[in-house]
């Protein structure tokens, strides 16, 4: 998750955003993953939903997330991970332009379906298998 991670030092105390893992909450440097979850739809009439996006080092990490994502919904949900620098990239890109400006496509009404136990509340202890 993006969180501000506070930071004491000589000069003064700040807070430094980072994207620290959901599975082992240490900062993810390099490789990792953005990773949730979307709802199979049943034809074009649902409306579209997911889960929030979670964070993970790739490997251990992407794996005990993912793993425990797929107990919190029922068969009907299917998991999904985006590499951190490509989302990063696409956020940069879409924090300049307005999509009700976009000529070419139309952006759908999104649920978003929170766990039961969302570890955005209270950090659970994943198991993290290395």
């Amino acid at each position: 998750m993006i969180e501000f991670v506070p930071r004491q030092g000589p000069d003064s105390a700040i807070n430094c955003p980072a994207i620290v893992c959901d599975a082992c909450r240490k900062q993810i440097n390099g490789r990792g993953n953005i990773v949730w979850a979307i709802k199979v739809r049943d034809g074009n009439q649902e409306t579209p939903e997911q889960t929030p996006l979670y964070a993970a080092h790739k490997g251990a990490c992407d794996r005990a997330v993912e793993a425990w994502l797929m107990t919190q919904y029922d068969d009907q949900w299917v998991p999904l991970w985006e590499e951190i620098g490509v989302f990063l990239k696409q956020l940069a890109h879409n924090t300049g332009r307005d999509f009700s400006e976009d000529t070419e496509g139309e952006y759908q009404r999104l649920i978003v379906r929170h766990p039961a136990s969302d570890p955005h509340a209270e950090i659970p202890d994943l198991p993290v298998t290395r």
